[in-house]
């Protein structure tokens, strides 16, 4: 007696086939956004560490352990050199990633970033003086402004942001790839969100608020929470 060979016929093939297609489609999107944000938080995670590391230096080697929280400008110089590579950003050329010419850093931080949930027109919180790193981080100093209502809130601090996979790669979002820190005068950092800062997270991190500064009050909940990158809003 012959033996009989068993097979897959065509229409079996392409059936099976179709239906890993149909699974590889609903589920490949869900990997690759987890992906994606397991990446932003280990680059926030090497982003605060250098903020930290910088500062330190910055405080005790050049400003003899008090900084000048009336200029974020000229900030810039002393960070700079800590970075190695770095390039302080002066609006008027695009050398090392800078941005692109003839705007003012406001108005490119309104065009380039949204807010936590998605909305346009972010707040330009960092528009006083810009820096690129060679590791591709941006980081932006400002200085906040002063309200008669809450004189205390903003006295002796220098506001810092850092884009953690610079500008010119997405999400840019506050709260996704954009974390604000504050720097006291006398060197202490504190990531946004944390009690005493300038923007909280009830205010400032919410997944329903039109806020133009919703996101910036992010920056110590995507530090603490492990669950945090995995819940963020698309």
């Amino acid at each position: 007696m012959k033996n009989k060979i068993s097979a897959f016929t065509l229409a079996e093939v392409l059936i099976t086939l179709g239906i890993i297609g149909v699974v590889a489609a609903m589920t490949l999107p869900t990997v690759i956004n987890e992906t994606k944000n397991k990446q932003l938080e280990a680059a926030l995670k090497k982003s605060f560490s250098a903020l930290s590391q910088v500062t330190l230096r910055v405080v005790n080697e050049d400003l003899g352990g008090v900084i000048d929280a009336n200029s974020a400008w000229a900030l810039r110089e002393y960070f700079v050199k800590y970075y190695n590579g770095a390039k302080i950003c002066s609006g008027k050329d695009t050398t090392n990633g800078c941005p692109t010419p003839g705007i003012g850093f406001c108005t490119f931080m309104q065009q380039t970033y949204k807010t936590y949930n998605g909305k346009t027109n972010a707040a330009c919180v960092g528009n006083d003086a810009i820096t690129n790193t060679v590791d591709g981080t941006t980081v932006y100093f400002d200085q906040p402004n002063w309200n008669a209502e809450t004189p205390e809130a903003v006295a002796n601090k220098i506001i810092m942001v850092i884009d953690v996979n610079g500008w010119q790669k997405r999400p840019n979002k506050l709260g996704h790839d954009m974390f604000p820190f504050e720097i006291t005068s006398k060197g202490r950092l504190s990531p946004m969100g944390a009690e005493d800062t300038l923007y909280t997270e009830e205010t400032d991190c919410s997944l329903t608020s039109t806020a133009h500064t919703n996101g910036y009050g992010c920056t110590r909940k995507a530090l603490i929470d492990k669950s945090y990158f995995k819940n963020l809003p698309k």
